[in-house]
């Protein structure tokens, strides 16, 4: 089980973060960015899930610029106030919230990026801009298409 710690971006923006220790030695850092429903209960066990394996997880609360907290299941409505929470946000300020996650993870050693739907696109973009990482996986990432010439 982890817990909620918070970060500090390099603009000074606090966010908070849900942070899995393995119990022994870690094998490496993985940042999980959620989808647009938050770090809810289904992020927090992928997060957990992370450190059953082994590795230090950190799934940051990407929703904070424009919503602390924000935590919500899946109904029709609740998808469309994600969406209107994420549109919001820009790429700049997710990249700067990412490298503060990746500054976490990395004292479990190198660092991978995971992320799903509004996360998957979040990891294609982290992928060619963030410093520091060892790979990315994006799932279903539905904005990747609009940074196709990132390198």
């Amino acid at each position: 089980m982890g817990k909620f710690i918070e970060l500090t971006a390099a603009d000074g923006h606090k966010l908070a973060a849900y942070v899995a220790q393995p119990s022994g030695k870690a094998r490496g850092g993985v940042v999980v960015i959620p989808e647009v429903f938050g770090v809810n209960s289904h992020i927090q066990q992928t997060t957990d899930g992370f450190d059953a394996d082994g590795y230090l997880a950190v799934s940051p609360a990407m929703f904070d610029r424009a919503q602390r907290n924000y935590d919500t299941g899946y109904s029709a409505p609740e998808i469309e106030a994600g969406r209107a929470i994420m549109q919001k946000l820009d790429w700049k300020h997710a990249m700067l919230d990412v490298e503060a996650a990746i500054g976490e993870a990395k004292k479990g050693g190198k660092v991978g990026i995971v992320g799903y739907c509004y996360g998957g696109t979040v990891t294609w973009l982290a992928a060619g801009r963030a410093s520091g990482l060892a790979c990315a996986v994006p799932y279903y990432g539905g904005g990747m298409h609009g940074f196709i010439n990132e390198k």
